[in-house]
């Protein structure tokens, strides 16, 4: 049953992420929430009806028959509320021109991913078969829950990350504004922008904001005390890592501050040295962001410190099961190039036609 809470807790994620998005309507979400509600009764009867069938049949029937109606019911409940929980006017055009040849930049995450998770499985299944004793049967308990876990996230992600590629080749085969920059020109971009980023003051310094581990820590400390079994000594070693993790984690985030600058400059380097601007969004610096979709943008203004650039402003909402409205802000400079003014003309134009909510200064 673990995919199937996996896809409630994405059902629940869409629905917050659809509250908060600028398009949303009291209409369109009744509408959202019945399609959310008819889809996890189907996908509740669907295991039902599953086990009925299958009730005196051998025990790998059972689970091989279980697994799959469980895997699809999944599949089909993410894809069905993520389709209906994304508004008509955000929906990405992802049909091609017939010579067009679709990108690969978001799915080559996925492969990534998929290779970790063929390793993975591979490594508990030669676990599962060296360990001695009842060492398999902890492998195969874990082993089954990655398995599950990935038959549903791979295929999520792969067609998700296919719906942005086919977005971002539409978009490159017919932008509004398509900016093109001298490698030179590219170069000292990415120094300035590595540079900015080296300048930003660290939002964390131990020296400074140690006091807000006290509090932390000591709830830590009287939990483990009260509710923990084992002798004081455990308790006390218990503690003491717990503590130790967290300032492990804390130093290792402050060292990773570090090299951001290296890191940006590297990644901008990298980049291809041009910029796309067309109905579904903006992409630069190796980056694709959707105007209205998961991302929405917020703002866009001018920043005349040279060199000028476009500054764009993104909101993402990210579902939280401590409740409140967590959102997180991206922030997409774009370089002008030398006779760009005509395009941030047509950006003026166009952006306030399709972002009514944000606030578009450009001209």
């Amino acid at each position: 049953m673990l995919p199937v809470l996996f896809a409630l807790i994405s059902a629940a994620g869409a629905w917050m992420a659809w509250r908060h998005n600028p398009l949303y309507s009291k209409r369109s979400a009744l509408r959202v929430l019945l399609y959310m509600v008819l889809s996890i009764v189907a996908v509740i009867t669907l295991i039902v009806g599953t086990v009925n069938l299958v009730i005196n049949r051998s025990p790998v029937v059972i689970g091989v028959t279980l697994g799959i109606a469980i895997i699809f019911g999944a599949l089909a409940l993410i894809f069905i509320i993520q389709s209906v929980s994304t508004p008509k006017e955000a929906k990405l055009t992802t049909v091609l021109p017939p010579s067009a040849k679709v990108v690969h930049i978001h799915r080559q995450k996925v492969y990534r991913w998929a290779k970790v998770f063929a390793v993975t499985v591979v490594i508990m299944g030669i676990l599962a078969i060296v360990l001695p004793g009842s060492g398999p049967y902890a492998i195969y308990a874990l082993g089954s829950i990655v398995l599950l876990l990935g038959l549903v996230m791979l295929p999520v992600g792969y067609f998700t990350s296919l719906k942005l590629d086919r977005s971002l080749t539409v978009l490159m085969c017919d932008p509004w504004v398509h900016w093109q920059y001298p490698a030179e020109e590219w170069k000292q971009w990415a120094e300035v922008q590595a540079a900015r980023v080296k300048a930003t003051p660290p939002k964390f310094i131990f020296k400074r904001d140690w006091r807000k581990f006290i509090w932390p820590f000591c709830i830590i400390a009287v939990g483990v005390c009260i509710f923990s079994p084992g002798s004081w000594l455990l308790k006390t070693l218990y503690i003491l890592g717990s503590i130790g993790l967290i300032l492990a984690l804390v130093a290792a985030g402050a060292r990773n501050a570090k090299g951001e600058p290296e890191k940006l400059r590297a990644a901008l380097l990298k980049a291809a040295p041009e910029a796309y601007f067309g109905r579904d969004g903006l992409y630069c610096n190796g980056a694709y962001t959707t105007w209205l979709a998961d991302v929405y943008l917020t703002s866009a203004s001018v920043d005349q410190n040279p060199p000028r650039s476009l500054i764009f402003l993104f909101e993402k909402f990210i579902p939280s099961p401590y409740g409140g409205s967590p959102t997180m802000t991206i922030n997409q400079v774009v370089p002008i190039p030398t006779g760009g003014e005509n395009g941030i003309a047509r950006l003026q134009k166009e952006l306030t036609a399709r972002c009514t909510k944000a606030r578009v200064v450009l001209t």
